[in-house]
């Protein structure tokens, strides 16, 4: 790891911390030694933090430490004090600043996590009311294509009584001409009765 890829783990790391409640100045300077060496500073100034890449000689005190135990230090993954006592971490100075860096990797913000929201599969109930909307437009097509067919029907039917009414008044018609000829013969016949001269009678 790099000198400049720590400084920048270390800026993000410290930018994560919220130190807006935390009075007092404190001033660390950072030793790296072996890979990514080099020095840069860690400053708690009027309730903000500093990480600049240089030496800090009016510090309170100095981490010498490697790079891959202080990154895990501020990554929350190895705890200072603990490192302290096992050697990883040496401190030159006010040892006792310890805990004050402590509490500022502590003030971490701690961003709840959205719950991922689950995908709900949406069933395709439009796609079927669609359906069920194009059934019943071409049952009312049939139903408008059968309507002529019975209005059809209907006319046949009520033909039929006409047609009826034409025989029977045909029927009435032919009887009465019967009739009349039937009086007009009674007619003739009495008309040759009264026409016949009347005999003498003989003495």
């Amino acid at each position: 790891m790099t000198y400049e890829k720590i400084l920048e783990t270390t800026k993000k790391a410290m930018a994560k911390c919220d130190v807006s409640n935390m009075e007092g100045h404190l001033a660390i300077q950072v030793d790296i030694v072996g890979e990514g060496e080099g020095a840069f500073y860690v400053e708690l100034k009027d309730k903000q933090l500093f990480v600049e890449p240089y030496e800090y000689f009016d510090r309170d005190c100095k981490f010498i430490v490697n790079a891959d135990d202080f990154t895990k230090i501020i990554a929350g993954k190895l705890d200072a004090a603990e490192a302290y006592a096992q050697g990883a971490l040496r401190i030159d100075g006010n040892a006792d600043k310890l805990a004050q860096f402590k509490d500022i990797l502590a003030s971490v913000k701690k961003t709840a996590k959205k719950p991922a929201t689950k995908k709900t599969t949406t069933a395709k109930k439009p796609a079927a009311k669609k359906t069920e909307t194009a059934k019943a437009a071409t049952a009312k097509k049939t139903e408008t294509k059968a309507a002529p067919k019975k209005a059809e029907a209907k006319t046949a039917t009520a033909k039929k009584p006409d047609a009826k009414k034409t025989e029977t008044a045909k029927a009435t018609a032919e009887k009465k001409t019967e009739t009349k000829a039937a009086t007009a013969k009674k007619t003739e016949t009495k008309a040759t009765t009264a026409k016949k001269p009347a005999t003498k009678k003989t003495k």
